[in-house]
């Protein structure tokens, strides 16, 4: 199940569940999600690592939140979605536009990647594809990539 298909079902269950207790009157409530729906990925982070590689960065899709355990899915509209765009192209060869927008393209190439990487192929963006994915480490004094790791 996609992270963002497992947010809607989990918001779903709490509605219902608030429902029915109110129609119930107040005999039972909504059970918690059995786990906590990750945030929408809202913009792009610029990751350093002093400790392994203090002269590199990593440009990566973040939440609101600060974190980067979130999703993007197909009609998201970011810096986040830019970020996932320019690690594609330059991990995986891609030449997709760094436009933000996550449309067929860019949802086709996650499938893709996803593929390759062994996690559920459903082209939507989340903790599993991110931690499988390669990234880009790119030169804190010139901008180029320097690896995928």
């Amino acid at each position: 199940m996609s992270d963002g298909t497992r947010k809607t079902r989990a918001r779903s269950a709490s509605v219902v569940g608030i429902l029915l207790s109110g129609l119930m009157g107040g005999g039972f409530a909504a059970a918690p999600a059995a786990t906590a729906a990750t945030a929408p990925c809202t913009r792009a982070v610029t990751l350093y690592n002093k400790v392994t590689d203090p002269t590199s960065y990593k440009y990566v899709p973040y939440a609101a939140a600060n974190t980067s355990s979130c999703y993007l899915d197909r009609g998201m509209s970011n810096s986040g979605v830019t970020a996932l765009q320019k690690n594609l192209n330059s991990c995986y060869g891609y030449k997709l536009a760094t436009d933000g927008v996550y449309g067929e393209l860019t949802e086709s190439a996650v499938v893709a990647v996803q593929k390759r990487v062994g996690v559920k192929a459903d082209g939507d963006y989340g903790p599993h594809t991110r931690d499988a994915m390669k990234w880009a480490n790119y030169s804190l004094s010139t901008g180029a990539r320097i690896s995928c790791t």
